[in-house]
């Protein structure tokens, strides 16, 4: 999807591939994440992962973990991710500058079109 951030227009996205990485890094899955976010329960840390995942995407070290995790999934193993994903520091900023709370509406719809395929303005 598109939409403003930091006063220029940027593509959010989650690759499905990601989510469970995601997951572990938010600590719960992320229909509770979003049904926090509806719900007006949602953290500085939750809109700051949110928001850099679908706008940086992980990290070439998280990469592979996801990617040792998927391995380990294949051969029947329990996935371990180790680390956890760290917001990118220009998200970080802006957030600080701007509000997050600003941001909490775009972090909703980021999460229901990777939870349910659509943003809420699609739904009909």
């Amino acid at each position: 999807m598109k939409a403003q951030f930091n006063n220029s227009e940027h593509t959010f996205h989650i690759d499905r591939a990601h989510v469970p990485f995601l997951e572990h890094s938010l600590g719960r899955g992320l229909y509770s994440v979003l049904t926090d976010f509806t719900e007006g329960r949602w953290t500085f840390h939750d809109v700051a992962i949110v928001v850099s995942f679908a706008l940086h995407g992980p990290t070439g070290f998280d990469k592979h973990a996801i990617s040792s995790a998927q391995q380990a999934i294949k051969m029947r193993f329990a996935p371990v991710y180790g680390a956890r994903y760290r917001a990118h520091p220009d998200v970080i900023a802006t957030l600080e500058a701007e509000g997050h709370g600003n941001y909490a509406p775009l972090a909703a719809d980021v999460l229901t079109e990777t939870v349910f395929g659509k943003v809420a303005d699609d739904a009909a």
